[in-house]
């Protein structure tokens, strides 16, 4: 549909409360209206999903919007719904029977927005109840489906064949941290006829780039105490590589600067979480330790520095994490404290990320043991598989991904801590076809961590270093820099 720059300007000023659009939206909206697929790379915080909420208001049809986390989820509707844009979101939250009034309401088209998670799209079943009415299909943190993107998910794999069930409608994929392979990947994913791309480059002029050397835990300390103010002016937060290590490190700045800190990490209740968050957007508590759960969605303006007590596993996921510093525009800083022994902790990481070939095969032939109950659906306790076959949680789910990306099931969602699933091939598995995409994976993750471990040990400039990495070909003269461009100054 044509819509002048001036309606959309209007509509950005009606509803959004913006006087004018950010470098690469209008361009971005424009290809979305006249019906053009496009693939979008924006900044952290640079308004990428306005994107795909401004046209939902033009009566086109709903919108479906892809998204990987249920909080990430949760915050987006909320916040449509305090502007009055009806909004749901579909996650394994959610019994079957809120589930299906959602379906309901949203195929009598009384929703603008509605959010789902990528597992749901690998259900044959959930694909068929969706209503098709969806004018346009948005693909957030669209690196997902990239196995080169560094938080690559199996099911986003599954969204061409949701937008072939959908009619085929407009697609707009959504990201911050794609370097050009993965750009080319994710079209690639996508199994799309033509898309537009709009880039409008990874630079942030107002982000300041720092190494800290602090090779034990009390170096660590001593810089982070050096970081955070007496009086804080804003927010801070701190990134740690594990849940055990956001809760000791919060400890750690009350117990040794006065400021009031929380935690935040996968591992506390969805109720936790929310008030912890809560807390920290309403400034009642100015510094957060947190692991990478932490982040996605989080539109705070005011995060004065971002601050890495441990090395993340790859450039892409330290600039979007580093990325939420500044967001309002004024000077921000971005700190990694590095210690050589840290990689270890991501190495870990890499190595541990999936079950064996051995616990695969045994987690397929304990699913294929279920027989379909009456809604046609297998169903089995998540708690007790897990002790009956000694996998944590993160391998559970990564073995189910692994085996939905194999063929032989089709999860349908969650209900209770029980998963739903159908089979689709019940006999034995040979896991050793899936064994070697894993490790082709995992090597490519130390590469990752080499660049990322270049970053922070090289003596070149930080932000050139960073913006090669994703292409990006500014060369813009940014004072202050980083680290390393201020000690070349000083050596001049």
């Amino acid at each position: 549909m044509g819509v002048s720059v001036e309606g959309l300007t209007r509509i950005l000023r009606e509803h959004f409360h913006l006087t004018r659009f950010r470098p690469g939206q209008l361009q971005a909206l424009q290809h979305i209206l006249e019906g053009r697929h496009t693939l979008l790379v924006m900044p952290t915080g640079s308004g990428k999903s306005l994107c795909y909420q401004l046209p939902a208001l033009l009566n086109e049809g709903q919108v479906l919007v892809i998204s990987p986390l249920i909080a990430l989820m949760q915050d987006q509707v909320r916040a449509l719904q305090r502007r009055g844009i009806p909004a749901a979101a579909l996650h394994s939250l959610e019994s079957s029977e809120e589930q299906q009034t959602i379906l309901r309401r949203m195929a009598a088209n009384l929703y603008r927005l509605v959010y789902v998670a990528p597992e749901r799209l690998q259900s044959q079943a959930f694909l068929e109840a969706l209503p098709r009415n969806v004018g346009l299909l948005a693909v957030d943190e669209a690196h997902c489906i990239s196995q080169w993107g560094h938080d690559f998910r199996p099911a986003y794999l599954s969204i061409h064949k949701a937008w072939q069930a959908l009619g085929q409608p407009t697609v707009l994929a959504t990201t911050a941290t794609a370097t050009p392979l993965v750009q080319d990947d994710v079209i690639r994913q996508l199994h799309l006829p033509a898309v537009q791309r709009v880039v409008t480059g990874f630079n942030r002029p107002n982000l300041y780039f720092e190494v800290a050397r602090a090779e034990d835990e009390e170096a660590k300390l001593t810089c982070l105490r050096a970081a955070l103010p007496a009086e804080p002016d804003g927010s801070y937060i701190v990134y740690v590589g594990t849940r055990r290590a956001a809760e000791e490190v919060a400890d750690l700045i009350q117990t040794t600067t006065g400021l009031e800190a929380a935690y935040y990490h996968g591992g506390m209740e969805p109720e936790a979480r929310r008030r912890v968050q809560a807390r920290f957007q309403q400034n009642r508590v100015r510094v957060l330790a947190a692991t990478n759960a932490f982040g996605l969605g989080v539109d705070k303006a005011d995060v004065r520095a971002v601050i890495h007590w441990d090395i993340p596993g790859s450039p892409e996921a330290y600039y979007q994490e580093a990325g939420r510093a500044g967001r309002d525009g004024k000077p921000a800083r971005c700190l990694l404290l590095y210690s050589s022994e840290d990689r270890a902790l991501q190495e870990w990481f890499i190595d541990n990320d999936a079950p064996s070939a051995e616990a695969l095969e045994r987690l397929h032939e304990a699913l294929s043991l279920a027989r379909p109950e009456k809604d046609g659906y297998c169903s089995v306790d998540e708690g007790a598989l897990r002790r009956r076959l000694g996998l944590n949680e993160v391998k559970l789910r990564v073995g189910i991904s692994l085996l939905q990306g194999a063929g032989v099931l089709e999860e349908q969602g969650r209900d209770g801590g029980r998963l739903l699933y159908t089979m689709t091939n019940r006999a034995p598995l040979n896991a050793g076809p899936i064994m070697a995409q894993v490790q082709s994976f995992r090597d490519y993750k130390r590469q990752l961590l080499a660049q990322m471990i270049a970053y922070a040990e090289g003596t070149r400039c930080r932000r050139r270093t960073l913006l090669e990495y994703f292409g990006d070909p500014d060369i813009s003269v940014v004072d202050p820099c980083c680290d390393n461009c201020q000690k070349a100054r000083g050596a001049a």
